[in-house]
């Protein structure tokens, strides 16, 4: 009885590190085809080679606005696996739905820093941005049912929500970068990214679980 147990505890283990290996990897690729749309620049003359740098100003400004979300969603994802103690292929499914919208982040990174000023492309990063966020959300919300079961020490209610809220914070900030896309300010909104600590602060002032007091 102790060998099938070790042997079906061994089985999860193995399916929870290729679950988050795979992840890892995913990850990795986004952040490295981020840099493929970055090109030396060329030119004949110091006039030609001063257009080229000019020009690099966009895809630039996406790379790194992109490889530092991505950042933040991979550190994101790591705070919210590194308690999950077993193999659960809810939480396997839903993060291969938030992977899903992980990868368009070079299709739209590029379009975006090909056309700064546009709207269009700039609603489609956006809409990306939020997806992704929702799916971390997700993500959260199924892999603690039950109390955290599936969880190292648990998660009470109140952590749940903390956590969500967490979860969902870049996808808030992006949701105002949309808005501004929507109504004209494309240039103004596509500083959003700077809601995202503000609203962490704000989910934590308000929902941060506060650690029990010590007895007397």
């Amino acid at each position: 009885m102790d060998q099938h147990h070790d042997h079906d505890d061994h089985l999860d283990k193995r399916r929870l590190d290729r679950m988050l290996f795979f992840t890892d990897a995913v990850f990795a690729i986004v952040l490295t085809l981020l840099v493929l749309e970055l090109k030396p620049p060329v030119g004949a003359t110091a006039a030609e080679r001063a257009a080229a740098l000019e020009a690099l100003i966009g895809p630039m400004f996406a790379f790194v606005l992109s490889f530092a979300i991505v950042a933040i969603f991979w550190v994101a994802h790591l705070a919210t696996t590194q308690r999950l103690l077993r193999f659960d292929w809810p939480v396997t499914i839903v993060n291969l739905i938030f992977l899903l919208p992980m990868c368009l982040v070079p299709f739209v990174s590029a379009w975006m820093g090909s056309a700064l000023s546009g709207p269009e492309p700039w609603a489609a990063y956006d809409l990306v941005m939020i997806a992704c966020s929702v799916g971390n959300a997700i993500l959260v919300f199924i892999q603690s049912r039950g109390g955290g079961r599936l969880m190292a020490g648990g998660m009470t209610t109140r952590e749940r929500f903390y956590r969500l809220g967490r979860a969902i914070s870049p996808g808030l900030s992006f949701a105002v970068g949309l808005v501004g896309a929507l109504e004209g300010y494309v240039r103004y909104s596509q500083f959003c990214w700077v809601l995202i600590p503000v609203f962490l602060t704000v989910f934590q002032l308000f929902l941060k679980p506060r650690p029990a007091p010590e007895p007397a």
